[in-house]
């Protein structure tokens, strides 16, 4: 029987994060090839692949696949679970699993460099891309958050980085590497220095109202898209400490836009 051959993946290649996708060769990628590229994923070479060390702390390779049958049936759950939303996150023979109905169930061992994501055969529908956008967001936030690497919903513009809520951002995504200095987005990347604002666009307000550090650090901590029973890591913890001291952090103004 021949050897699967895989696509390798890696995000942000050229800052080396040791962070993969892998597809069975020629199989899925294709419909997600663009949303691979705007998230930042590149594909390796087959002697790029062959040079990933499981063996490091931080790896991580996420293989997609077509869900089973017994994992279809979990993915589309059933009409009763959607007044609960479309993300849960459960603990299955002690490994963290997540799961967005509908679209694809994704299992998390905690400092273990194989994770799998199952998805769903028939993904079609634009919801259901925003949905895998989603996963690849969480993906990212788990995979990256003992690197200290931030991940929240929303944009970058003009040098301010707007974090939203989830439904308003559909799936798009900013990640700050405060150690590398620098904001990822679907734009591309920007230098994170002393003129970067923050803009809260999950709570619209009428006047423009700066938050204090203590402010900043609290929205900065609860709003990550990192999902897990522990809470955010401790290199989390301190790059939003260090992040706070040199950033300013703003309402949106919901009348008046100017101020982006």
């Amino acid at each position: 029987m021949d050897a699967i051959k895989w696509d390798y993946f890696q995000y942000r290649k050229n800052h080396g994060y040791p962070v993969y996708l892998r597809f069975k060769h020629d199989e899925l990628h294709q419909k997600f090839q663009h949303l691979v590229q705007e998230m930042g994923f590149q594909e390796l070479t087959e002697q790029e692949s062959k040079k990933i060390s499981l063996t490091k702390p931080h790896t991580r390779v996420l293989t997609i696949q077509g869900a089973s049958a017994r994992l279809q049936q979990q993915i589309s759950g059933s009409d009763s679970m959607e007044k609960y939303g479309s993300e849960v996150l459960s603990i299955q023979s002690n490994v963290p699993v997540y799961t967005y109905r509908k679209v694809g169930v994704m299992a998390l061992p905690v400092a273990r460099p194989l994770w799998d994501l199952a998805i769903h055969q028939d993904i079609s529908n634009t919801d259901q891309m925003v949905g895998m956008r989603v996963i690849l967001v969480r993906y990212l936030s788990q995979a990256l958050a003992e690197m200290g690497v931030l991940t929240y919903w929303g944009t970058v513009k003009d040098e301010n980085v707007i974090i939203m809520k989830q439904l308003q951002s559909f799936g798009e995504a900013v990640l700050i590497d405060y150690n590398k200095k620098v904001i990822f987005s679907h734009g591309g990347e920007t230098k994170l220095g002393s003129t970067i604002k923050i803009i809260r666009k999950d709570k619209e307000v009428k006047v423009s109202t700066k938050l204090n550090r203590e402010e900043v650090i609290s929205f900065l901590s609860v709003s990550t898209c990192h999902l897990s029973f522990s809470g955010i890591s401790h290199a989390m913890k301190k790059a939003i400490y260090g992040l706070s001291t040199e950033v300013t952090a703003s309402y949106w103004i919901s009348d008046n836009s100017i101020n982006l």
